[in-house]
């Protein structure tokens, strides 16, 4: 019997011919891992609890009450820098339990391998009816007009809000993370997309997306907290490790991911004497 009837008695509503290979029988991780890969992002419904996501709410306006102490308020106006609240867990350390989470950690590595580094920690609080930067077209690894065949980065968003329309939320272009250039603006008005995402929502999409932030005509303010993992061949976005000191953390697996294990040398002599010591 031909190929293409074997696949078609299996699935009787997904006909086809002359195809001789098809993935089946996956798992519900495995289909996650595939619609990444393929499509360039996944949406993960009610990760996280409402309360949570509350508690993570208040814990950013915290945080971003110190980096605007820290820059000022109009410093970071100056720099398009309003509401974008960086590295929230080097001033809170409940944000690590985000970029910790096993599931996170478990998906990441499938697609980038078992070395990983966190590149940054963003979130961004979109405003009702302001501008934000983030509104512009872009990839989370700028000015990489190439792609190849593995992922160079995998981002893990956390919706701390519902994201819709009205808030705001974020467009993708799906399967941009495949094509080394941005698209005409037609193909992109026909086919970008803008996600519908309950609060707690955990969103996974290729780094090499495209990708933006809606406008928020809502009344209320709208929050997301951004990762970005990287293989350790590309540098972070602050050297963490020097940014936290070695004190920061005694967890060994939390060090790896924040690339204590990967800080480039000093000397050639600092180079010797770490392979030194492996």
């Amino acid at each position: 019997m031909p190929w293409c009837c074997i696949l078609n008695l299996l699935n009787p509503d997904m006909k086809s011919y002359g195809i001789t290979e098809r993935k089946e029988g996956l798992s519900d991780f495995e289909r996650i891992l595939e619609s990444i890969t393929l499509k360039g992002y996944h949406v993960e419904e009610a990760y996280l609890d409402e309360n949570v996501c509350n508690e993570f709410q208040d814990a950013l306006e915290r945080v971003y009450d110190v980096q605007k102490e820290e820059f000022t308020e109009n410093g970071l106006a100056s720099i398009q820098e309003s509401d974008m609240v960086r590295m929230p867990f080097a001033y809170a350390r409940k944000f690590t339990e985000l970029f910790m989470d096993d599931f996170v950690l478990k998906v990441v590595r499938r697609m980038l391998g078992a070395n990983v580094n966190l590149h940054l920690q963003n979130a961004i609080i979109n405003r009702p009816n302001k501008e934000h930067h983030q509104t512009s077209w872009h990839r989370d690894l700028p000015y990489q007009d190439y792609v190849i065949s593995k992922p160079l980065g995998l981002n893990a968003f956390y919706c701390l809000s519902d994201f819709k329309e009205e808030t705001g939320s974020t467009f993708l272009l799906p399967f941009s993370h495949k094509i080394d250039h941005f698209p005409s603006i037609e193909f992109v008005e026909e086919n970008a997309v803008q996600l519908e995402a309950k609060k707690g929502s955990l969103v996974f999409f290729d780094s090499m997306i495209y990708h933006k932030a809606g406008y928020n005509s809502s009344v209320e303010d709208r929050y997301g907290v951004n990762h970005l993992f990287v293989t350790p061949i590309l540098k972070q976005q602050i050297d963490l490790p020097a940014f936290l000191g070695d004190e920061f953390t005694e967890d060994e697996s939390m060090r790896a991911v924040l690339g204590y294990s990967f800080k480039t040398p000093k000397s050639v002599l600092d180079f010797r004497n770490r392979r030194a010591n492996k």
